[in-house]
C-alpha cells in the first residue's frame, strides 16, 4: 500500500494520462479537399459552390478571416464499403471562433472555440452520419465565424487586439474509439470522487486501491507500444474500475435533475444578428446529441429566440416542432425573452408573458409552467402574481448565488409576491459539468459556496449543464459522464428531467418549503438601474407611447362599433419587448448591440407616433389634447410658443410663454380639463392676451409662491421649504445636491456601484449662470446651468407652479465623465424606518436604515415613477420620468442621474441627455394620491394639431383602483381588454367601473385573456392590496 505522498503522486500520474489518451478518442481515416468562400455576409443557407471560385470571394491561399467576417468551407465525402454502417465524425482545423456544420443543406452541428479544452475547442469533432451509406457522397459545409473585439468586462480590462485572421489546415473524417473515450471518463469520475470525498472516508479509501490497481495494468505512454498492447491495458484498466463504478448509493442520497442547457444572452458581447446564429447552432448541435444519446434532454428557452429561428433558418424550426413533439426538447417560452424584471413596467412583463405563452402554444401546442430565467438582475416581487396570470406556477433561477454581501436564505421554497400570490421558486445550476466534481460542489457544498445549505428543505437540486452563449451546449463528453453517475456510491444521483416535471415535484412539496415574502434583491449588478440612460429612458418613453396608441385605437373602434384589431402595433411591441433583454435594457452590452438598441427604439418611437398623428386629420389653430389618464386632469402642458394676437377659446385657460431649460420658446397651458381617458380641444382664436401678473415673489435668495415658502443658497439648492398652509419645514439640508463620486467598481465595470462609492459622494456643482425664465401668473422658472467633473455640462429649469406644492427639474445632462457616479439628494427631516418605492403594479417597502448587513446590501435600490418617503401624518414623495435607480438613507433621497462605466462599452455613457424629477410633500400620509401623482409626472398628455374631442371612455369609482391598461384583444373582437390594478396597499368595497360607451357584456379574464366568468361592471369584487384584475368589455 502506497502512503499519502505516494498516493498523490499516482494520482498526478493518472490525471496526467487523462491528457495523454484524449487526443486517441477520434481515428483519422481521410483528410477532405475543400474550396473556401469568404464573405461580411450573414449568409443563412449554403452558399453555391461556385462562388468559390470567383477569385474576389475565395481566400488567398488558405488564410481567411477579418474581424466579423465568415468563411464557408465546402467539401464531400464519400463513405467506403468498409466503413458501412458506422457513425462517422469530422474534424476541421480551420481556425476561427463559433462554426456551424451543414450535412446534405441541412444545419447539423458546431465547431466552438470559445471554451478551450485540452488541445482543441469544446464542440470539435462532430458526428455527420450515424450509419455511413457506401458509395452514397455527403455534402459537408462549415461556416466559421472569424470573431470580433470585446475590449473586456471588469474596470481597466483591455483584451489584446487581433486580426482574426487565420490560416486553414485539414479537414478530416473520423471514427470514434469508444473504448478510449470510455476509460478516460471512467477514471475521471474516480479521480474525482478520491479529490472530492473526505480523506476519513472509506469509499474514498477504495477507491484509491482500485486506482492502484488501475497503474499497475496501464501503460502510460501510447507512443512506445503497440496499438494493441495499450488499447489491451485500457480494457484491463475499465475490468478493474468496474466494480468501484456499480456501487450504489444507499437511499437518502441526494438527486441531481438533470437537463441539458445554453443559455444564450439576446445580445451581450456580440451584435443581436449574431445571436441568430448562436441558437441555429446550438439547436443543430443539440439535436445531433439528442439522436445519439436517447437518454438525453434539452432545454432551450425565450419564445423570441425560436421566433428567430421561423424566421431566418426553417429548417431548425421544422426539426424544433418535430423534437418538441417528440418530448426531449423542451421549449421554455414563458416569456418572449429573458428579460429585465426591473426596470420594466407592469404591462410590459405581462406582455411579455403573454407573447412567450402564446406562441408556444400557438406553433407547438405546448402550456407554459416554469418561468426560466437564470440572468437577470433581480426580481421583482410583482412577478408571482403576472406568473400566476398566465398558469405559470413555478421559478427556476440561478443569479442570486452572485449576492456579494448575503447569501440567500433558501434555495428551494415558496416565493410570495405583493398581492400575497404565491409560487414554488427553485436556485437551479448552471455552468457545470454533470460530473462528481460538479455535482458535490453543487449538491453537497464540497469546495463551492453554491450548493444546498437548507438540506432539510427538499434534497434535490435541477442541474443545467452545457456551455452557453455560443459555446454550443453540452458536449458528448458530459452526456457520456451522466451516464456513469445514475446511482453511484458517494455521488448525488443523477435522472435526467425536464422543466416542466421538476416544478411539479417542487408543488408536491410546496407544503414543507420555507416561504420567502418580497422581492428578490440582487445584491450586485446595481448599476444596471442607470447605465445607459438613453436606452432607460426610450423603454419609457415607448411603454408610454404604445399605452396611448392602443387606447386611441381601441377608442376608435368602440365608437365606431367595429372590432379592434391591434395587430399593426406588434412590430412595435416586438421592439420593445426585444430591447427589455436583461443586458440591453440594463446597459451592460457591447457598443454594437447598445447602438442597436438606440437605433432600433428611436426607429420605434417615430413610427409608432406618425402612426398616431395619421389616426387624426390635420386642423389648423387648434389642439386636440389626449389625456393618458384615468381621472379628469388639468395639469399643465406646452405647446411651441402661440404667436401674438391669438388667445384660447376655452374658458378657464390661462396662456404663459415660457423658455424651456433646453432653450426652446414654449407656451404654457394651464386649466384645460381634459376628461378621463379622453380627450380635450384647444381652440385659439385672434385677440390679445390680457396683462399678466406674476403670483410670485423672488428676490434672489428667497422665493415665495402661493403655496410654497423657499430659501435657495448661493447654488441655487433649495435650504428651507415650507408649506404655506400649515408652517411645515421639510428641509434639512440643501435640496437638490448634486452629488458626484468616482466610480470604480471591484469587477463588473459597466454593470456595478460598490458600497464605498457612496462613501466618494461630494457636492460637485459649479454654479455658472442663473437667470429666471418665466415669472408669470402660473410659473416660475430659475435657470442654471452647472459645470461638474472634468467635462461636464447641466442646466437645468427649477420650476415652481401657482397651484401646485410639486417642485420640478427640467434638465439637459450634457455628460462627459467616465467611471463617475451622479446623484440629486434631498435630505428632509422626515424620519421613517421604510420607504416606498414604486415597483410594477404597486410597491415595496425598503429600509431606510442600515442595522444588518441586509439592509446595508440595499444601498441603490429600483423604482419606478415615484420613491415616497412618509411619517403616519405627512410625507415626501420624489417623481421621475425615466430615472430607476436611488438611494434612500434615514430621511435623504438621492436619485441615481448618471453613471459612466467604461466596459464593455469603452465610451461609456457620453452623450446629450434630456429628462425629469420632481418633489412633492403631502400634508397626509401615503395614500393613492402618490401612485396617481407619479402617473401623472410621467404619463404627460399627448398633443396634435387636430379637432377630435373625445368623451371619458373608463372610469372607476375607487381611487386607488387605477385603470392601467386599455388595449385590443389579441384576436380582433368587438371587444377590449381592460387591465386594473389596486395601487395604495389596501383593500377594497366593491368597485364600479364606468364605461362611457354602451356595453353588451363583461368578463374577467386571466392575464392571458381566457374569460373566467361574468361580471357586473357596476359591482366588482372587493380587491385585495395590489390586485391585479383583467376584465374583457364587449361593445
Amino acid at each position: 500500500m502506497l502512503n499519502d505522498a505516494q498516493n498523490r503522486k499516482l494520482i498526478g500520474k493518472l490525471k496526467r494520462a487523462l491528457e495523454v489518451f484524449e487526443p486517441y478518442v477520434f481515428t483519422k481515416i481521410a483528410q477532405l479537399p475543400y474550396t473556401m468562400y469568404e464573405t461580411a455576409d450573414r449568409l443563412e443557407t449554403v452558399p453555391d459552390a461556385t462562388l468559390a471560385a470567383v477569385p474576389e470571394t475565395r481566400p488567398t491561399g488558405k488564410t481567411w478571416g477579418g474581424e466579423g467576417r465568415y468563411c464557408w468551407f465546402l467539401t464531400q465525402y464519400t463513405p467506403p464499403n468498409e466503413l458501412a454502417g458506422q457513425p462517422l465524425y469530422l474534424y476541421p482545423e480551420l481556425g476561427g471562433y463559433e462554426a456551424m456544420l451543414w450535412v446534405n443543406g441541412e444545419p447539423y452541428g458546431t465547431f466552438a472555440t470559445k471554451i478551450v479544452v485540452t488541445r482543441h475547442g469544446n464542440h470539435y469533432c462532430d458526428c455527420f452520419t450515424r450509419a455511413a451509406v457506401p458509395g452514397t457522397p455527403v455534402q459537408l459545409a462549415i461556416e466559421f465565424y472569424a470573431g470580433h473585439y470585446v475590449i473586456g468586462e471588469q474596470p481597466f480590462e483591455e483584451r489584446p487586439h487581433r486580426d482574426f485572421r487565420f490560416t486553414a489546415d485539414k479537414i478530416s473524417v473520423c471514427t470514434k474509439n469508444q473504448d478510449v473515450l470510455d476509460f478516460i471518463l471512467d477514471l475521471r469520475v474516480l479521480l474525482q470522487l478520491v479529490e472530492k470525498l473526505p480523506e476519513t472516508s472509506f469509499r474514498r479509501a477504495e477507491i484509491l486501491n482500485v486506482l492502484t490497481q488501475v497503474h499497475q495494468v496501464l501503460y502510460y505512454d501510447p507512443t512506445a507500444t503497440d496499438a494493441e498492447t495499450w488499447h489491451t491495458s485500457l480494457a484491463a484498466a475499465r475490468r478493474v474500475m468496474a466494480p468501484a463504478l456499480a456501487q450504489k448509493n444507499g437511499g437518502s442520497a441526494p438527486t441531481a435533475d438533470l437537463v441539458g442547457h445554453s443559455h444564450i444572452d439576446t445580445a451581450w458581447l456580440w451584435p443581436m444578428d449574431e445571436t441568430i446564429k448562436k441558437i441555429a447552432r446550438t439547436a443543430a448541435n443539440q439535436f445531433n446529441l439528442l439522436d445519439q444519446y436517447p437518454e438525453y434532454r434539452f432545454i432551450q428557452s425565450a419564445a423570441y429566440h425560436t421566433w428567430l429561428m421561423e424566421q431566418h433558418y426553417p429548417q431548425v424550426f421544422r426539426q424544433l416542432q418535430k423534437r418538441v413533439a417528440d418530448g426531449r426538447f423542451e421549449l421554455n417560452g414563458a416569456v418572449w425573452v429573458e428579460c429585465d424584471c426591473n426596470i420594466p413596467s407592469g404591462e410590459s412583463l405581462v406582455r411579455q408573458f403573454l407573447w412567450g405563452t402564446r406562441y408556444i402554444r400557438d406553433k407547438f401546442g405546448k402550456e407554459q409552467r416554469v418561468f426560466w430565467l437564470p440572468d437577470t438582475f433581480g426580481y421583482s416581487a410583482a412577478l408571482p402574481q403576472i406568473m400566476q396570470g398566465f398558469g405559470v406556477t413555478g421559478f427556476l433561477t440561478t443569479k442570486l448565488a452572485w449576492n456579494d454581501t448575503n447569501r440567500f436564505p433558501y434555495e428551494t421554497f415558496v416565493w410570495k409576491g405583493i398581492d400575497g400570490s404565491s409560487v414554488v421558486a427553485h436556485f437551479f445550476v448552471i455552468d457545470t459539468w454533470p460530473d462528481p466534481a460538479g455535482l458535490l460542489e453543487r449538491i453537497e457544498g464540497i469546495g463551492y459556496k453554491d450548493h444546498i445549505a437548507r438540506k432539510q428543505a427538499f434534497p434535490e437540486r435541477l442541474v443545467a449543464f452545457g456551455y452557453g452563449d455560443g459555446g454550443g451546449g453540452p458536449q458528448f463528453e458530459m452526456i457520456e459522464a451522466a451516464r456513469r453517475l445514475q446511482d453511484l456510491e458517494g455521488c448525488p444521483k443523477v435522472e435526467y428531467t425536464s422543466a416542466d416535471a421538476f416544478v411539479q415535484k417542487l408543488e408536491a412539496a410546496a407544503p414543507t418549503l420555507p416561504v420567502y415574502d418580497g422581492e428578490l434583491y440582487l445584491e450586485l449588478h446595481r448599476g444596471t438601474l442607470t447605465a445607459k440612460q438613453q436606452i432607460k429612458k426610450n423603454n419609457r418613453m415607448a411603454e408610454n407611447l404604445l399605452r396611448m396608441l392602443e387606447l386611441c385605437l381601441t377608442r376608435s373602434a368602440v365608437t365606431a362599433r367595429t372590432p379592434v384589431d391591434g395587430s399593426a402595433l406588434r412590430p412595435l411591441w416586438n421592439t420593445l419587448l426585444v430591447n427589455q433583454f436583461h443586458d440591453i435594457l440594463p446597459g451592460s452590452c457591447i457598443a454594437a448591440a447598445n447602438d442597436r438598441s438606440l437605433h432600433d427604439m428611436a426607429e420605434m418611437l417615430h413610427t409608432g407616433s406618425e402612426l398616431l398623428r395619421s389616426w387624426f386629420a390635420p386642423a389648423q389653430n387648434c389642439y386636440t389634447v389626449l389625456n393618458p389618464l384615468d381621472e379628469p386632469c388639468r395639469d399643465v402642458f406646452y405647446l411651441p410658443q402661440i404667436a401674438s394676437g391669438f388667445i384660447a377659446q376655452e374658458p378657464g385657460v390661462t396662456l404663459q410663454n415660457v423658455v424651456l431649460a433646453d432653450g426652446t420658446a414654449a407656451t404654457a397651458v394651464y386649466g384645460l380639463e381634459r376628461p378621463a381617458l379622453g380627450a380635450a380641444v384647444l381652440h385659439f382664436v385672434p385677440g390679445e392676451q390680457p396683462a399678466q401678473t406674476s403670483r410670485f415673489v423672488y428676490d434672489g435668495k428667497t422665493l415665495t409662491t402661493p403655496l410654497l415658502q423657499v430659501q435657495l443658497d448661493e447654488l441655487g439648492r433649495i435650504t428651507s421649504l415650507v408649506t404655506r398652509a400649515d408652517g411645515m419645514q421639510w428641509a434639512d439640508g440643501p435640496m437638490n445636491t448634486l452629488l458626484m463620486a468616482e466610480d470604480v467598481s471591484a469587477g463588473w465595470d459597466g454593470w456595478d456601484i460598490d458600497a464605498d462609492c457612496m462613501m466618494k459622494l461630494q457636492p460637485a456643482a459649479r454654479l455658472t449662470k442663473q437667470t429666471v425664465t418665466a415669472d408669470g401668473p402660473q410659473e416660475f422658472r430659475l435657470h442654471s446651468r452647472y459645470e461638474l467633473g472634468t467635462a461636464t455640462i447641466l442646466e437645468q429649469d427649477m420650476i415652481f407652479r401657482a397651484e401646485s406644492t410639486l417642485v420640478e427639474w427640467q434638465t439637459v445632462l450634457h455628460w462627459n465623465e467616465k467611471h463617475r457616479v451622479l446623484k440629486a439628494a434631498f435630505p428632509t427631516n422626515l424620519r421613517a424606518k421604510t420607504a416606498r418605492h414604486e415597483i410594477q403594479f404597486g410597491y415595496i417597502e425598503r429600509p431606510t436604515t442600515a442595522n444588518d448587513t441586509r439592509e446595508q446590501a440595499m444601498f441603490e435600490r429600483c423604482n419606478h415613477r415615484y420613491t415616497d418617503l412618509s411619517e403616519p401624518g405627512r410625507g415626501l414623495s420624489i417623481f421621475n420620468d425615466c430615472k430607476y435607480g436611488i438611494s434612500v438613507q434615514g430621511g435623504t433621497m438621492a436619485l441615481t442621474l448618471a453613471k459612466g462605466g467604461t466596459r464593455p462599452d469603452e465610451r461609456g455613457d457620453v452623450g446629450t441627455y434630456t429628462f425629469r424629477y420632481a418633489i412633492q410633500p403631502h400634508a397626509e400620509g401615503f395614500s393613492a394620491k402618490v401612485p396617481r401623482r407619479g402617473m401623472r409626472f410621467d404619463r404627460l398628455p399627448t398633443v396634435l394639431a387636430a379637432d377630435a374631442p373625445s368623451p371619458a371612455l373608463l372610469t372607476t369609482s375607487c381611487r386607488n383602483v387605477v385603470v392601467e391598461t386599455v388595449k385590443p384583444c389579441e384576436d380582433a373582437q368587438n371587444a377590449m381588454i381592460v387591465r386594473l390594478y389596486e395601487c395604495e396597499g389596501s383593500h377594497t368595497a366593491p368597485v364600479a367601473l364606468h364605461p362611457g360607451f354602451a356595453v353588451t357584456a363583461a368578463h374577467q379574464c386571466d392575464m392571458a385573456e381566457n374569460a373566467q366568468f361574468s361580471v357586473d361592471l357596476t359591482n366588482l369584487a372587493p380587491f385585495k392590496p395590489f390586485e391585479v384584475r383583467t376584465v374583457k368589455i364587449e361593445y
